[in-house]
């Protein structure tokens, strides 16, 4: 049995996604945030959450819950080393950190998240007609319709991660 416990907090499901995934692939038990009294005392915590503007979202809850985590998971649309150098410094990130990619879905969002998405879209939308931007038209698009981009491989470096940490 390990002393790893996995933590996520989730609006779309997709870090619940990869926490039961990364679970099952290395024994270790996970819990949402709402279950943070499940977590078994003593464990090292593994979190996984959702990014929106920058932040990850039921970060400072594990922390203040449990201390120091062993690993930080953000599930989003960034993958690049300015991204994550971004999270890392917005979120005082000094634990090991693994961006997974995310999914995003309108519908999923309720109150000041669905209001918030709804103007960032409305600005982009008037952005990307004036500059005549094909990728910002394809992010705009991916962002209207919807996408989900759920990566198991992109796990198996947290789940590398996890077996070397046991």
């Amino acid at each position: 049995m390990s002393d790893i416990a996995i933590l996520y907090e989730t609006n779309t499901g997709t870090a619940k996604r990869y926490a039961e995934l990364i679970s099952e692939k290395t024994g270790c038990p996970c819990f949402s945030t709402a279950q943070c009294g499940e977590v078994p005392a003593g464990s090292r915590v593994v979190f996984i959450g959702w990014v929106m503007a920058g932040n990850i979202q039921g970060l400072k809850k594990a922390r203040d819950t449990f201390g120091s985590l062993l690993a930080v998971c953000a599930v989003g649309m960034m993958k690049s080393q300015k991204q994550d150098d971004e999270l890392k410094e917005k979120n005082a990130v000094t634990e090991e950190l693994f961006s997974l990619p995310g999914a995003f879905d309108m519908s999923k969002l309720s109150g000041m998240h669905k209001m918030m998405m709804g103007m960032m879209l409305k600005m982009m939308k008037s952005e990307v007609k004036k500059s005549n931007d094909p990728q910002g038209e394809e992010i705009l698009g991916m962002l209207e319709k919807g996408f989900d981009m759920f990566d198991e491989e992109a796990a198996a470096a947290v789940v590398a991660f996890i077996e070397q940490n046991k």
